[in-house]
């Protein structure tokens, strides 16, 4: 099994029928309904590639700092969510137990750091950006950071207004609770690791808010859990041409489980030929994680079966399940 590409060019560009939005809408709920992942095409009219190729170089330049500066930018709280995780800080886990979360921390930590960051009209939670003289011109990367974010949260309207038409509902039907750009995105660093003892690069886990918009490099290694419960390879594409989408847990809690948050984890990737036998490369990865406003309440959307869920308030929820992964 493999994931399904869906083009979005001429949905983003105006130039389909509302017939033709639907069996497109049709194609994004099938893929949800089967593995909660696809491959998106053709939405370079709303992000251009040249500037996700300058996130991806702003990337390596933030982790390449010293480790006493990126420290200096750490993440403070799950409320905020903004600034720099290190090395086992995070334990991505499919428990929401802290104490088995943090036992499953101490056996095989990620071998990852991030650096959050959100929206920069929130006055209430400054970002965590690095000195000027750390990085000369990281003033533009916070100005490419931000554009970035921006091109994302209208990208993601976008496909929420898609979702919403495949459950046959008002296209805007979402646009209430999600027009905040109450998102994170993360910048992400798998250093080189042995290909030997228990490494794990990001854990079996499920994603908390509506969809991740994900872009990775050439490196692989991230797997989803299939219908069958065996594991599949996302088959890393080009950053600039193809990025992954997949629902997270307040969207299957929204359309009562229809749509589905797939289980998905990062192992260390097979050896190609010319690599290092005994060490992986480099991955990096762009993720935007695209969240309800934080006041907004999600329910099962009526008409959709009998409720499988309880009304929860989006920031809440949101927040308590990172605090079990952080620890803040």
């Amino acid at each position: 099994m493999s994931l399904i590409t869906i083009n979005l060019y001429d949905y983003l560009s105006g130039k389909n029928t509302f017939t033709q939005d639907k069996a497109l809408a049709a194609e994004l709920r099938s893929a949800y309904e089967t593995i909660g992942f696809a491959y998106i095409t053709g939405w370079q009219g709303v992000i251009a590639p040249e500037l996700v190729k300058r996130v991806f170089q702003y990337n390596e330049k933030f982790f390449g700092l010293q480790q006493a500066t990126k420290d200096s930018l750490a993440y403070k709280s799950s409320k905020a969510n903004r600034g720099y995780l290190t090395f086992g800080r995070e334990q991505a886990s499919l428990s929401v137990d802290p104490s088995k979360i943090a036992a499953e921390r101490e056996v095989a930590n990620d071998q990852k750091e991030t650096f959050e960051i959100g929206n920069d009209s929130d006055v209430c939670y400054p970002e965590h950006w690095p000195d000027e003289n750390d990085i000369p011109g990281f003033r533009e990367a916070e100005q490419t950071m931000n554009t970035f974010h921006v091109a994302c949260h209208e990208l993601h309207l976008r496909m929420m207004a898609l979702l919403a038409l495949s459950l046959n509902l008002d296209k805007d039907f979402f646009l209430p609770n999600i027009k905040g750009r109450c998102h994170t995105l993360r910048l992400l660093h798998y250093p080189p690791a042995l290909r030997t003892g228990n490494h794990s690069r990001l854990g079996a886990h499920t994603d908390f808010g509506t969809v991740t918009l994900l872009w990775q490099d050439l490196c692989g290694g991230l797997q989803v859990s299939g219908p069958d419960g065996s594991w599949v390879d996302v088959e890393p594409k080009s950053e600039s041409e193809v990025f992954v989408v997949n629902a997270k847990q307040q969207l299957a809690r929204w359309s009562n489980n229809l749509l589905k948050s797939t289980i998905h984890r990062a192992i260390l990737p097979p050896l190609k030929p010319g690599q290092d036998p005994l060490r992986t490369p480099t991955r990096r990865s762009v993720a935007y994680f695209c969240n309800p406003d934080p006041e907004a309440m999600i329910e099962c959307i009526p008409g959709l079966g009998v409720p499988l869920y309880q009304k929860i308030n989006a920031g809440e929820y949101y927040a308590e399940a990172l605090r079990g992964e952080i620890g803040v």
